[in-house]
């Protein structure tokens, strides 16, 4: 086993937050990854994937679509200040933008990756890198599954899960846009035309009336956030156009259709004109925890780590939701770190060593119980 040293994984990961890799610069993001591609074995089976606005780079030392385990990454990150990109090291502690968000993961990917090559394992492992996660994935994750047919049996996707909670459940999301067309006049004789924001305020008090509740306190319920309400240009004309958009969280127990039928049929009463788009969806995920895989994954972590891993569900959405409905152990855990797309978003180093040696171990255990596992 190739040791990921302190020295090395600093370098690496110093590099990679230099490299100011927006979801929308493509040109960045290219330079990462063609980065992340020169410190992979030339001996692994590569593939630069574009579609629409992404990039995805699959390293495999297997050429398959439907590796034993996939270990997910996404290189883009939110915007930050000039000096957010310029990585600082305090102790253990690292500071800089995506270093939690997950540029972390990265030098540890492609190390396990290059392990496996040099021991000429059997286990067929991928490697992916996407650069849309922040934007909902469409474009990177979504097309791998749905059209390109990347089917892993295992997901690894350490993007949720800070200081060493193990996810074993996520919210879906369900991004709406309603918009509403109205007839100006000037507002001396409101009677003649047509508010377009009238219909939208009655919508969102109707659903803050279903859904307010659930706002108030963490609960495993939907949640809904209204995100923008926009129309008007006069005080004193009648709006013309307008538009809200609402973000609905929830739970395994209901589904996007579901949402967007019950909105539907509350739109339908207000102003049968309403128009309902999807802006974002994407499933919730939810994990067996008496699966033998995901047993054998914290057991390893717990050993590495010498401590007894947490169990919780996560709030935030994930590149994980575009692999729901494949039916696989999706195992999300990250090490000690956070304030992600804050102003002190930070990783400790010698937790992400000590994640590496985990995953790992986890990796030779999987190889040598595989058959026993897939039984």
């Amino acid at each position: 086993m190739k040791k990921l040293t302190k020295s090395e994984f600093v370098g690496d990961l110093s590099k990679l937050v230099s490299i100011e890799t927006l979801t929308s610069d493509i040109e960045q993001n290219t330079k990462a990854l063609d980065y992340i591609e020169s410190k992979i074995d030339k001996r692994t089976n590569i593939k630069r994937i574009k579609n629409g606005k992404a990039e995805c780079l699959i390293a495999c030392n297997i050429d398959t679509r439907t590796p034993d385990i996939c270990y997910l990454a996404h290189i883009d990150v939110v915007a930050g200040r000039s000096d957010q990109f310029n990585m600082i090291v305090k102790g253990s502690i690292a500071y800089g933008r995506g270093v939690s968000d997950m540029k972390f993961s990265i030098p540890i990917g492609y190390t396990l990756l290059n392990n496996l090559i040099d021991s000429k394992s059997k286990l067929s492992f991928a490697f992916v890198v996407t650069t849309d996660e922040e934007t909902g994935g469409y474009d990177g994750c979504a097309y791998l599954v749905n059209e390109y047919g990347f089917k892993p049996k295992v997901l690894i996707v350490p993007d949720g899960g800070d200081n060493l909670i193990f996810v074993n459940k996520s919210k879906g999301v369900c991004a709406l846009r309603i918009d509403s067309i109205g007839k100006p006049v000037h507002s001396s004789r409101i009677w003649d035309g047509k508010n377009a924001l009238e219909p939208l305020i009655k919508l969102c008090g109707e659903i803050l009336r279903r859904y307010e509740k659930n706002n108030k306190k963490e609960s495993w319920k939907t949640m809904i956030n209204i995100g923008k309400l926009q129309g008007g240009t006069f005080v004193n004309q009648v709006c013309p156009e307008a538009y809200v958009t609402l973000d609905f969280r929830f739970p395994e127990t209901t589904t996007s259709d579901a949402i967007i039928d019950e909105v539907s049929a509350i739109a339908k009463k207000i102003d049968s004109s309403l128009k309902i788009s999807k802006s974002s969806v994407g499933k919730p995920t939810f994990v067996d925890m008496k699966n033998l895989i995901v047993k054998l994954f914290i057991e390893s972590l717990e050993k590495t780590f010498d401590q007894k891993i947490k169990i919780k569900g996560t709030y935030g959405a994930s590149d994980a939701r575009h692999f729901a409905d494949l039916n696989i152990p999706i195992l999300m855990i990250k090490p000690i770190g956070g304030e992600i797309h804050g102003e002190n978003e930070n990783i400790d180093i010698d937790s992400c060593l000590l994640f590496y040696s985990a995953l790992n171990n986890f990796l030779i255990e999987f190889e040598e119980k595989k058959l026993q596992l897939h039984r």
